[in-house]
C-alpha cells in the first residue's frame, strides 16, 4: 500500500512559532516562551497559542505600579511629617513652659529688686537665665529654622523665635547691668536724715541702668512688632512675654529716669531749687486729682528741704484773663477758668499743662519764679506718715498712716466750720510735710512710699527745666497725656460739678480688657466704668451742707453731679458707648490730638451709673493698653 500523501492542513509548529515571534513587539518578547505541544485525548497534538497583550493593558499595569510606589512614598512622608509634627508640638510646649517659668521667676525678681534682697535677686536672675536659655535652644534649632519657612504658620514660628531671642538678649545683656544697678532700683543708696534727702550715691549707676533700659526697650519693641501667632501654645507664650516685658520695661525706665533726674532736682550739685506745691482735696475731684486748696513753696539745696507756710488757694484772686493763652480745645472742655482760677488749674488731666499754668499764676500772684510744680494729696501724706510716724496738730488731732485721708477728706468738714477750713488745710498740709521730712529716717522706706504714691497718681511732678521735663514726660510721675500711638493709653477722668464735698462717698471701679481685632486690624478693648453714690438717704440730714450741698440750682442735698471724660488712645478712636441710662456720650471733641467723649450724670444717694465703652488702638499697634485715670481715694466702699 502506498503511503498516504502529507496533509496540507497539518499544523506547522515551526512556521507558526516563527510567525508568532515576528509578530510580537519588544514587550511581548519579554514574556515566557510558548510551551511545547502536548498530547490531547484522541491522540491529537495541539499547540496553545499565547494571546498578545495590548498596549492599553500594559499602560494600565504600569500606572498601577506607579500608584503603588507613590502611595508607599506618600505613606512614608506622612509618617515622617507626623513624627516631625509631634516633635515640633513637644518643642513648642517646651518653649511655652520655659517662657512661663521665666516670666514667673522675673516677677519674683522684680519683688526682690524692690525689697533689696540681693541674694534672692541673684537667684532669680540665674533661674531666669536658665529658663530663657532652654527656650532659646529650642527655637534656635534647625527644626525651628525650617518650620519658619512654612507658609502661614511660618510667621508664628518667627514671632515666637523673636520673643525668645528678645528674652535671651535680656538675660545676657540686661541682667548683668541690672545686677550692677540693683542698689539703685531698691534705693539702698538713698538716705533721709534731718530733712535732707541724699541721692548722690545714685549717680554711679547711670551707665548700667541706661544699658539695661536700652536693651529691654529694644526687646519689647521686637516682641510687640512680631505678628500674632495662630498656634495656641505660641500665642500664650507671646502674650506672657509681652506683658512681662511691658512691666519690666516701665520699671527699669522709671528707675533710669529717677537716677538721672533726682540729683539735679534736689540740688545735689549745690544749686538751690524752688518748687510750688499744690495740696489737693480729693473730696471735690478734678480730672488731675482734687481741688488744689492749699499752695506752698519748698526750697531744696544739696538735698536739704525747707518749707514756707502754705496759703489757701482761695486767697489767690481770680484773674480777669488767663495767665497763659489757652487753646480753643481747652476753653471748650474746661472753660477759661482753667487759666484764671487757682483752684481750677487741674481741670485738665494733663499735669504738665497744670504745672505751666500754676507756675505762671504763682508768678503773677506772688512775684516768685519756681523751678517746678509738685502735686500731692491726703493719700500721699498718709503713705508718707506710715514711714515718719504720726503727728499731732495744734488742735490735738493726730494724723497718721491710717487716718489721714479720712480725716482731711471727710471728718474735717464735720469738725470745723467753713470759715476755719481753708486755714486748717494749709496748716495741716505744711506741718505734715515738714514732719515727714524731719522724721523719715529710712531712705528705702521713704522712697518706697514715694513710688507707691506716684503709681497711685497721688504725687505728680513737672519741671520747668526742659531737659529734665523731657526725661520725666514718659514716666508715671509726669501725669502727662500720652499722644504717641506706640504707647496706647485710655484716659478715664472725672470732675465734680456740684461744688460740694461728696466725692468721698463716690465709689468707683474702672476695668479694661482686650476684646477683639477689628476688621481694619486694630486691637479693640472694652472699658467698663461703674460709679456708685455710697451715701444713704438717712445720712443726708445728718451731715453739714458743706459736704452734701446743694450749692447749685437743680441739685438736691446728697446728690453727686459729675462730668466724665473718656480719652481715646492716640491714633485710635471711640467705637461705641453704652450706659445704664440708655444714652451715649453727650458730646465728642478733641484735646491734644486725642478724641474725647464727654458724659454728665447726677447720682442720688445709693444710685449707680455704669458705662461700657469700646475703644480701638491705632492700626498696627500691639502694645498692651494702659489706663490713666483720676486718682482714687479709699472712701466709703460699703
Amino acid at each position: 500500500m502506498a503511503a498516504a500523501p502529507e496533509e496540507s492542513g497539518k499544523p506547522d509548529y515551526e512556521s507558526n512559532s516563527l510567525h508568532y515571534m515576528k509578530a510580537s513587539d519588544d514587550s511581548a518578547a519579554s514574556q515566557e516562551p510558548p510551551k511545547p505541544p502536548v498530547d490531547e485525548p484522541g491522540g491529537e497534538r495541539h499547540h496553545r497559542r499565547r494571546r498578545r497583550m495590548s498596549a492599553r493593558h500594559i499602560r494600565r499595569i504600569r500606572r498601577r505600579r506607579r500608584i503603588r510606589r507613590a502611595l508607599i512614598v506618600l505613606g512614608v512622608l506622612l509618617l515622617f511629617f507626623a513624627a516631625i509634627a509631634a516633635w515640633f508640638g513637644w518643642s513648642a510646649m517646651k518653649v511655652k513652659s520655659e517662657v512661663e517659668q521665666a516670666v514667673a521667676v522675673a516677677s519674683n525678681m522684680q519683688d526682690s529688686l524692690s525689697s533689696g534682697d540681693t541674694a534672692a535677686l541673684n537667684d532669680s536672675m540665674n533661674r531666669f537665665s536658665a529658663h530663657t536659655n532652654a527656650a532659646y535652644e529650642q527655637t534656635n534649632s534647625m527644626l525651628w529654622s525650617v518650620a519658619a519657612r512654612i507658609p502661614y504658620y511660618g510667621a508664628d514660628i518667627t514671632a515666637a523665635r523673636t520673643a525668645v531671642t528678645a528674652m535671651e538678649n535680656i538675660s545676657t545683656q540686661a541682667m548683668p547691668a541690672l545686677k550692677q544697678a540693683s542698689a539703685a532700683l531698691n534705693m539702698s543708696d538713698v538716705s533721709v536724715n534731718d530733712g535732707t534727702v541724699d541721692v548722690s550715691g545714685l549717680t554711679k549707676y547711670t551707665e548700667s541702668l541706661q544699658t539695661a533700659d536700652n536693651v529691654i526697650d529694644d526687646a519689647e519693641k521686637d516682641v510687640i512688632g512680631a505678628p500674632d501667632p495662630h498656634i495656641g501654645q505660641l500665642a500664650d507664650a507671646m502674650e506672657k512675654a509681652q506683658n512681662y516685658l511691658h512691666t519690666l520695661s516701665g520699671m527699669v525706665h522709671d528707675a533710669n529716669v529717677a537716677v538721672q533726674v533726682a540729683p539735679k532736682m534736689l540740688g545735689s550739685d549745690g544749686s538751690a531749687r524752688t518748687y510750688l506745691i499744690l495740696a489737693q482735696t480729693n473730696s471735690e475731684i478734678r480730672p488731675g486729682g482734687g481741688l488744689p486748696g492749699s499752695w506752698g513753696v519748698m526750697t531744696v539745696s544739696n538735698g536739704k528741704v525747707e518749707l514756707q507756710p502754705f496759703v489757701s488757694g482761695g486767697e489767690i484772686p481770680w484773674f480777669t484773663d488767663p495767665v497763659l493763652p489757652l487753646t480753643a480745645e481747652e476753653r471748650t472742655l474746661y472753660t477759661d477758668k482753667l487759666g484764671r482760677v487757682a483752684v481750677d488749674t487741674n481741670f485738665t488731666p494733663d499735669f504738665p499743662r497744670t504745672g505751666e499754668i500754676s507756675k505762671a499764676m504763682w508768678k503773677a500772684h506772688a512775684g516768685q519764679d519756681v523751678d517746678g510744680v509738685i502735686a500731692i494729696d491726703p493719700v500721699f501724706l498718709q503713705n508718707m506718715l506710715k514711714v515718719s510716724g504720726g503727728l499731732t496738730l495744734p488742735d490735738g488731732v493726730t494724723l497718721d498712716g491710717a487716718n489721714t485721708a479720712q480725716y482731711l477728706l471727710n471728718q474735717v468738714y464735720i469738725d470745723k466750720s467753713e470759715d476755719e477750713q481753708d486755714a486748717y488745710f494749709a496748716q495741716a498740709a505744711g506741718l505734715s510735710f515738714q514732719h515727714i521730712m524731719q522724721n523719715a529716717k529710712d531712705g528705702k522706706a521713704f522712697l518706697k512710699a514715694v513710688t507707691t504714691s506716684v503709681g497711685q497718681g497721688h504725687m505728680k511732678v513737672w519741671s520747668a527745666h526742659e531737659d529734665e521735663q523731657k526725661l520725666l514726660l514718659n514716666t508715671p510721675i509726669s501725669g502727662a497725656l500720652k499722644t504717641e500711638a506706640s504707647t496706647p493709653e485710655v484716659g478715664v477722668f472725672f470732675s465734680d460739678l456740684s461744688q460740694a464735698k461728696m466725692d468721698w462717698y463716690l465709689k468707683r471701679s474702672v476695668s479694661v480688657k482686650f476684646d477683639k481685632v477689628a476688621p481694619d486690624g486694630a486691637d479693640q478693648y472694652t472699658v467698663h466704668v461703674k460709679l456708685t453714690n455710697m451715701l444713704t438717704q438717712d445720712e443726708v440730714g445728718q451731715l453739714p451742707k458743706y459736704i452734701v450741698g446743694p450749692f447749685l440750682d437743680g441739685l438736691q442735698a446728697g446728690q453727686i453731679d459729675t462730668a466724665m471724660y473718656i480719652y481715646a488712645p492716640a491714633g485710635g478712636r471711640l467705637v461705641d458707648w453704652k450706659s445704664t441710662d440708655g444714652k451715649s456720650y453727650d458730646g465728642v471733641t478733641m484735646h491734644n490730638t486725642l478724641t474725647v467723649g464727654v458724659k454728665k450724670f447726677v447720682l442720688n444717694p445709693g444710685e449707680s451709673y455704669e458705662a461700657t465703652i469700646h475703644v480701638e488702638l491705632a492700626p498696627g499697634v500691639k502694645t498692651p493698653l494702659d489706663v490713666y485715670q483720676t486718682p482714687q481715694v479709699e472712701g466709703r466702699t460699703d
